[in-house]
Parts: C-alpha cells; sequence; structure tokens
C-alpha cells in the first residue's frame, strides 16, 4: 500500500536519494569513455551494457565515470558539458581508455558478476536490476573471462534460461525475485528503442546507470491495454510503488504509445523524470553539486509592470525539456525565447541545470514543466493525491526562479481524436496548490482551455509549429489566428518542438507587420492579467464510453445465452450506440444489429428493440423502445432510461426500465446495470459486463 506524505517524498528526493555531495572545491578527477557504437546485441552492446554498469558503479561514491556519445545521439550535449565541467568546476580527467581498464581500476566496487543472454534482451534489463541489488557487474558471454580475470564471482546467470518465452512471463518472474528489494521511489523504464543503429535487435539504455545506482527495478512492459498480460503486470509494479515516485527511461515505441504509458503511469500517482532511456550520465552528474558562487537565479529579467496595447502578442515555448531541444543550433539569444525546464534536476541532476542556468542568455527564460514535479497527466491523475504532486511542483518552482508553468494532457487522446483540454476540477486544483506561478500554459497542439483568477491566467496553446510548413505559411497562420480572435489584445501561445530552432522562429516572425509582438512568457501572463479577453472554458466532465465492447458473459449476470456486442461513439453530449446480438447455433435471422444516437440531457428517442427476449424467460416481448439519457448526478455514470410496451398473454404492459452505464479497470471494462420497475426487489435484473477491443496499430 502507498503511504509516503509528500513531505516525506520531498525529503527522500532532496535527501535519501541523492546523497551528501562531493565539496564543489574539491579537485575531482574522472574517467572519460567513448560510447560510439551500435548499441546491438550481436555487436557493440555487449560492451557498452557493461561500461554502464561500470559507470553506475564508479559514481555511488563520487563523480568516477562520464561517459561520451555521439553528436547524433538523442541529448547532443553531452560534450559541451563535459567542458563545462572542466572549465567551470576544475575537473580533471585520467588516461584510461579500455573496458578492460575501465574494469580493472573499478573491480572494488563490484562483488561479482551477473551473465544476461544476447538472444533475448529482457536478461539485460534483470541484469541491470541485479547490478543494483547485488553490487554485480554486467556481462554477456564474451566478458566472462574478464570478470574472472578480475576476481568476480558469478551471481547470477540468465543465458539459456528464457528462451522463446515471453516478455511478460520473464518479467513477472524478475518481479517475484526481485521487485521486493527494490526501490519504490524510482522504477527504470528502458523502453524507447527496441533495435540498434542498424535495425537489428538492440537498445539504447544510457539512464541504466542512474537505476543501478539507486537499487531501481528495471523492465519495458507494455502499458497498452490491447497487451492485456504485460499491461496488468505494469500496472501493478506501478501500483506498489510508492506515491509521486519517478519513473525515469522511456517507454517502448515497439509495444506502446505514449498516452498509453503516461496515463497508467499518472492513474498510479508517478511522475516522469526526464522521459527518455537515453538521458545520459545521471549517476555521475547526481554527484556534482552547483558551484559555491551559483544559485538559480535566471539571467533574463522582465517588466513586471508593462503597458498593455492593443497587440497580438506572442510567446515562444520550447518544449521537450532541455537536453533534446536547440540549445546548440542557431539564432539562441536574438529573441525572447521560453524553454520547458527539467525541474526535478535541482535534486537529482544539479550541475547539470546549472550549466543551462548559466550557458542562458538575457533572451532565455525558463519556465516550469511538465503538468507536475515532472511529466504526467492530470487527468488521469487520482484526484485526492494531485495537490500533493502540485504542492511538490510549486516548492520547484519558488527554488528554481521559475515564474509560469505548463500543463500537459493527453490521457483522453490528442486534439485529433480526443481533447487536451482541462476540467474545471483540475484547473481548481492548479488555483489552489500553484501559488507561486504568474500563470498557466496548457496543451501541445491547440487546447482550448482558458481561466483567470486572482490575476493569473491560463492559456491554452493556440498554435503548434509544424517543422513541414515554410516560414510562410506559418506567419499566415499567425495573421488568420489574429483575424478569427478580433479582440485586441490578443494572445498567442506558441509551442515549438526541439526539431525548430529559434533562428527558425526569428524568420518566421519577421514576415509579421508590427501588430504581432514577442514577448517573455512573464511578461505575456501580466499582460494577458490587465486585460483578459480570454473566454472561460473548460472540458466538459464526464466518462467517455467511445470504443468497442464485447461480453464477458462469464462476469455477467442472467443473460440470455446470446453473445453481445456494442460499438459507441461518445462526443461531447451525443452517444450513438450499435447493439449486435448473436446467437450461433442458427444460420437464419442470427444477427440482431440496432443503432440509435441519443441526446444526452435530450429529449426521448424512438428505436427497434435492440436486444431479443429483453425480458429473458418472462413471456413478454417488444418490437420498439423510447430511450432517454442523462448523467447521475456526480456526472460518473449514465442513466438510460428505457420505456417500452411489452406484448403480454392479456394485451400490452407499459414497462420501464433503467439502465447504468459505469467504466472500471481504466476505462476497459463497462458495466451495463439495469433494475425494471416492475419487480419487487430493488436488486438488478440483469448485468451485463463488457470488455473492450482495441484495434492494434503500428507503433
Amino acid at each position: 500500500m502507498k503511504s509516503l506524505s509528500v513531505v516525506t517524498t520531498l525529503i527522500l528526493v532532496a535527501g535519501i536519494l541523492c546523497p551528501p555531495l562531493f565539496a564543489a572545491t574539491r579537485e575531482q578527477t574522472f574517467t572519460v569513455l567513448d560510447m560510439s557504437g551500435d548499441w546491438e546485441a550481436e555487436g557493440d552492446l555487449p560492451w557498452q551494457a557493461l561500461l554502464l554498469s561500470v559507470q553506475g558503479h564508479a559514481n555511488k561514491t563520487g563523480p568516477g565515470v562520464f561517459l561520451v556519445y555521439p553528436e547524433n545521439f538523442k541529448h547532443p550535449n553531452v560534450k559541451a558539458i563535459l567542458d563545462y565541467y572542466k572549465q567551470r568546476h576544475s575537473f580533471k580527467t585520467d588516461d584510461i581508455r579500455t573496458v578492460e581498464q575501465a574494469v580493472h581500476k573499478y573491480s572494488d566496487y563490484f562483488d561479482g558478476y551477473v551473465i544476461w543472454d544476447k538472444e533475448v534482451l529482457p536478461t539485460l534489463m534483470m541484469a541491470f536490476t541485479v547490478s543494483g541489488l547485488e553490487n554485480a557487474l554486467v556481462v554477456c558471454e564474451d566478458y566472462i573471462d574478464l570478470a574472472e580475470a578480475t576476481g568476480l564471482k558469478r551471481i547470477e546467470d540468465f543465458r539459456m534460461r528464457f528462451r522463446n518465452k515471453p516478455d511478460v512471463e520473464i518479467f513477472r518472474w524478475a518481479y517475484d525475485q526481485y521487485f521486493e528489494r527494490c526501490n519504490k521511489d524510482i522504477l527504470v523504464y528502458l523502453g524507447e528503442w527496441c533495435t540498434g543503429l542498424n535495425r537489428k535487435p538492440g537498445m539504447r539504455p544510457a539512464i541504466a546507470d542512474f537505476g543501478i545506482v539507486h537499487q531501481a527495478f528495471f523492465t519495458d512492459l507494455s502499458a497498452s491495454p490491447a497487451d492485456r498480460q504485460e499491461y496488468q503486470l505494469a500496472d501493478r509494479i506501478m501500483s506498489e510503488m510508492n506515491d509521486y515516485a519517478y519513473v525515469f527511461g522511456w517507454h517502448s515505441y515497439c509495444k506502446d504509445q505514449e498516452p498509453e504509458h503516461l496515463t497508467m503511469v499518472s492513474r498510479n500517482a508517478l511522475v516522469i523524470a526526464e522521459g527518455l532511456a537515453t538521458l545520459p550520465n545521471m549517476s555521475f552528474h547526481r554527484q556534482v553539486p552547483v558551484s559555491n558562487d551559483f544559485s538559480f537565479e535566471q539571467k533574463s529579467t522582465y517588466d513586471k509592470n508593462p503597458s498593455v496595447e492593443d497587440k497580438v502578442y506572442i510567446t515562444l515555448i520550447q518544449s521537450d525539456g532541455l537536453g533534446i531541444g536547440s540549445w546548440l543550433r542557431p539564432g539562441r539569444g536574438k529573441i525572447p525565447y521560453g524553454w520547458e525546464t527539467n525541474m526535478e534536476w535541482i535534486d537529482f541532476a544539479p550541475a547539470l541545470l546549472q550549466y543551462y542556468y548559466e550557458s542562458a542568455t538575457a533572451n532565455d527564460y525558463f519556465i516550469g514543466s511538465l503538468s507536475g514535479p515532472g511529466y504526467f497527466y492530470p487527468k488521469a491523475y487520482p484526484i485526492e493525491k494531485l495537490p500533493g504532486a502540485l504542492k511538490m511542483a510549486d516548492s520547484l518552482m519558488r527554488r528554481l526562479d521559475l515564474h509560469v508553468f505548463g500543463i500537459m494532457d493527453f490521457s483522453q487522446g490528442d486534439r485529433k481524436v480526443g481533447n487536451v483540454d482541462l476540467t474545471e476540477e483540475v484547473v481548481d486544483a492548479y488555483y489552489e496548490n500553484m501559488t507561486y506561478t504568474l500563470g498557466f500554459i496548457n496543451g501541445y497542439g491547440p487546447g482550448n482551455t482558458y481561466d483567470f483568477r486572482n490575476g493569473r491566467p491560463m492559456i491554452s496553446y493556440n498554435y503548434y509549429v509544424d517543422i513541414e510548413k515554410t516560414a510562410k505559411e506559418v506567419a499566415e497562420d499567425f495573421k488568420e489566428l489574429g483575424r478569427i480572435n478580433p479582440d485586441r489584445p490578443y494572445f498567442i501561445p506558441v509551442h515549438v518542438r526541439e526539431n525548430n530552432d529559434v533562428e527558425r522562429m526569428g524568420t518566421i516572425l519577421d514576415l509579421l507587420s508590427d501588430e504581432f509582438v514577442i514577448i517573455p512568457p512573464e511578461e505575456f501572463m501580466l499582460l494577458a492579467a490587465k486585460k483578459p479577453t480570454m473566454t472561460s472554458r473548460y472540458l466538459d466532465d464526464h466518462p467517455d464510453f467511445s470504443g468497442h465492447w464485447r461480453l464477458d458473459r462469464a462476469a455477467s449476470k442472467n443473460i440470455m445465452p446470446t453473445t453481445f456486442e456494442l460499438d459507441i461513439d461518445h462526443r461531447g453530449n451525443v452517444m450513438t450506440i450499435t447493439t449486435t446480438a448473436w446467437y450461433h447455433r442458427y444460420i437464419h435471422h442470427r444477427k440482431l444489429q440496432t443503432t440509435k444516437t441519443l441526446i444526452i440531457g435530450g429529449k426521448a428517442v424512438k428505436s427497434p428493440e435492440e436486444r431479443p427476449r429483453r425480458m429473458g424467460y418472462l413471456a413478454a416481448w417488444t418490437d420498439s423502445i423510447s430511450t432517454r439519457a442523462r448523467y447521475n448526478q456526480e456526472r460518473t455514470a449514465l442513466i438510460l432510461t428505457t420505456n417500452l410496451k411489452a406484448q403480454t398473454q392479456q394485451g400490452s404492459y407499459p414497462m420501464t426500465s433503467v439502465s447504468e452505464y459505469t467504466l472500471s479497470d481504466g476505462g476497459m471494462t463497462l458495466t451495463v446495470t439495469e433494475w425494471r420497475k416492475t419487480r419487487e426487489s430493488n436488486k438488478p435484473v440483469t448485468v451485463f459486463v463488457y470488455r473492450k477491443e482495441l484495434e492494434r496499430f503500428d507503433h
């Protein structure tokens, strides 16, 4: 059972997870090793994985090993950060260059070695788990001789034991063997890439060193409900982590989608940290304190009392954190520019965050992100635990001198097939628990949530800059937005992905008239507060019953021997239900299919009877019904009231049935409970339990 309080969690993050650091004035000498390779099981991954285990253990008590990655690595700033450490922190490097030299130098940190199977990649994740728990060097058969020559004993051997077994069986075994002993404040996902650079089986687990230090459990279990067994085990593991625990690494692009992974993380009251398995050198960064003469104060300044004019105000926000953005690309410093900040780094990698603060220009503005003290979806977060997470985020904002906060939620799909907007209940939580911010920006693609309370605006992104569009096309889009929002001032927060850069955005803005003004995020919020022209708008808060649903007969009650399927398209207050009934013993008229569209809260809708023998084994029949729909008072369930005339022995009888539609199991189970007013008992007449069936698409 989860039991950590917010205060306890903050203490853990600041203390236990990040032990006392070496004094900044003490000269450090560390090992630099090149990690250039193909990350494939039959190629370079064996020595790369070995070095990651060396790095994790070498960095337990100080900054011992720093790994250098090539320029085309997902995090392109590695060499610049290395140079920064040498110059700003007076670090020196030794002359160790080979795997063998590194193993011999740091052999005292190991009690033995663990062997993974190159033909079964999940065994490498298990090996990293064992490495953290047992102080084990991670090797495949290629490096057994090296391990034994160093005097290490064999702790575990995974070769041949898991061949031809599904991932869920492998990780279930690992869970039974190791999870109880693992850190419940940090979970590591080594998904992201399931191949090497040449598209052959592999992995790019640069975050593994950090997980080893913290004795984390490693996995890449799917969070897609379509992968039911992996989904259930992943959900179980996350449910047994402490509240507000951080999930490092990233989901597997080969198994599930980001919204599926984040929804499960959020539903279990966890927080994503950074969000990439390719995040390098975190065990090193955690051991480097900030300089004695440094404090987290932004170089950029802003007008705290700006004059509002009849203009179109634009603020630009670069998303996806600092490390994979366009920090080193052309143009930075030429125009005001917002950067989403990895706030958790102040506890996990303080000197890394110092690098960005000190290399910033006067036009670089850091903002808090993303949704909490890391990344999660607030609509999916347990509402009773959301305030605690937001208080943690508010504390980080104060410590980092951040004044604008970004929110994102894809738990109900994106703007193309879902809704990125926030409910009023969620908006309430942000205003009540994050008091330090000047205002909030919501969304990723364009959103439609707006509010203004006590001088603090909440404004959704009005534009997403597509890299495929030309500068002229983007400028034309801005002009059109200005025309369809004629009141001035008009405020356009703009989301810029890392595949754009500051120079390109400057070129776009040069194509606009003087009516369009680019300003820092802080002034953007202050001006919107002086003259708010936004319409208050939230997402209507109700369950979404959309999906293809198949009857689970074993879980249902008092159902005629018929198979039922539901196809529901639920959009706002419009709900279309197609009911298909099957009886497999007959080929003549064995399929009964009925479609009706209901306006929730509207008038009753007539339709043919959608269920054969609604009365079960009772002698009564009807060929048409009238149905109206409404939400219950809490808006957690849908109530369908059906009126019909039952054909009886003595003629007909007017009847009313009431059905309650409720969702559970993370939206994967639909229960339809029916009562009839002609019965003496208040017990349900029938209970239909449906399971959602998902169509799989290539990830």
